[in-house]
């Protein structure tokens, strides 16, 4: 079984928020009431680099698709009923393999959705997710595409208890701004600009028995879509262990990655590697504890930047101003002038 780690959602980009409220407003919802539920000020939107709590953030996409009645919030040009998601987990969740779930996956949304929205290509050792939107042109900042891709790569780790490395994402139009984002959402190769939109992946994993059932499906499906903004890891991944580690030595900024690798008994090149199949890598699991921990410190605490920066690892203000900026998009004190509410 999965262990519940309170940490483990952290924070999203602000474009997430605005895009969800631009479209909860072009289809005459309360805004202001929806924000409120969500203990969301109306302030924060359109703040570039202003993170929000991901939690905050579920809550109002759950809501939004449920007062629209429609999963794909209006988005994918046909409607999405609610319930859909969670139809397509009680086909697939007995299948004894992944690619046998995924083909009783794509078999219903191509009955539901189109004939064509899902196709599963297979090419020597890779296999190749390709998502086809009905109504592109209705995909409002291609959140409805980001939301496929999350929903689809998220489902398919956790089926199988195993994150599943992405070789390749392919989007089929340009960087969008809040392209850093990508980095933590969809680890691997990116190609903009491409012909078709998808996730590709090592073949081997289809091969994958199935690890969950009925119960574990339901609780699954009460936590989206809070479960689709992070990446699936099981109990056992070493993942999660790095990152405990990495949370305990913050302030030090000690731990490197041939210090990690001794004290969990492995060489670096096996870390490197164990990581490489869990479809992540050394740098960005510090990068996503820092960066977590500096946004909680910018937006609950009048601290000095240069404090913040020591107390993530850098004993260097300017470093942490460079890299603040490559996580988020503006740098520590551009981040903290966009923050006028206190975001918890």
């Amino acid at each position: 079984m999965m262990r519940e780690d309170k940490t483990k959602y952290g924070s999203a980009s602000n474009h997430y928020l605005t895009a969800l409220c631009e479209v909860a407003k072009a289809n005459h919802l309360n805004l202001k009431r929806l924000l409120r539920r969500c203990n969301i000020d109306y302030g924060v939107i359109n703040k570039p680099g202003l993170r929000v709590k991901t939690e905050k953030l579920s809550k109002l996409q759950s809501l939004v698709w449920r007062l629209l009645g429609d999963e794909s919030a209006r988005l994918c040009g046909i409607p999405m009923k609610t319930g859909t998601y969670n139809m397509m987990g009680l086909l697939t969740v007995h299948q004894p393999t992944l690619k046998q779930a995924i083909i009783r996956g794509i078999a219903f949304y191509n009955l539901v959705v189109a004939d064509d929205f899902v196709e599963l290509s297979l090419e020597g050792d890779k296999a190749e997710l390709i998502f086809r939107l009905p109504s592109p042109e209705s995909d409002h900042k291609f959140l409805f595409a980001e939301m496929v891709l999350l929903a689809w790569h998220r489902y398919c780790s956790w089926l199988i208890a195993s994150s599943i490395p992405l070789s390749v994402v392919k989007f089929n139009y340009p960087p969008p701004p809040h392209v850093h984002e990508y980095h933590y959402l969809f680890p691997g190769e990116h190609e903009f600009n491409c012909q078709r939109l998808s996730i590709a992946f090592p073949a081997h994993y289809l091969s994958k028995p199935v690890k969950q059932n009925e119960g574990a499906l339901s609780s699954f499906m009460q936590r989206c879509p809070l479960e689709l903004f992070r990446q699936y890891k099981s109990d056992y991944s070493l993942t999660s262990e790095i990152r405990h580690l990495l949370i305990s030595d913050i302030e030090s900024g000690l731990l490197t990655i041939d210090l990690v690798a001794s004290s969990l008994h492995m060489t670096s090149r096996t870390l490197m590697r164990r990581l490489k199949e869990e479809g992540t890598c050394f740098q960005q699991i510090k990068d996503v504890v820092r960066r977590d921990r500096a946004v909680m410190l910018l937006t609950q605490q009048n601290t000095p930047i240069s404090v913040i920066a020591e107390s993530v690892g850098f004993a260097d203000p300017a470093a942490f101003t460079r890299a603040f900026r490559g996580w988020t998009g503006v740098t520590p004190k551009k981040f903290r002038d966009l923050h006028t509410a206190e975001i918890n």
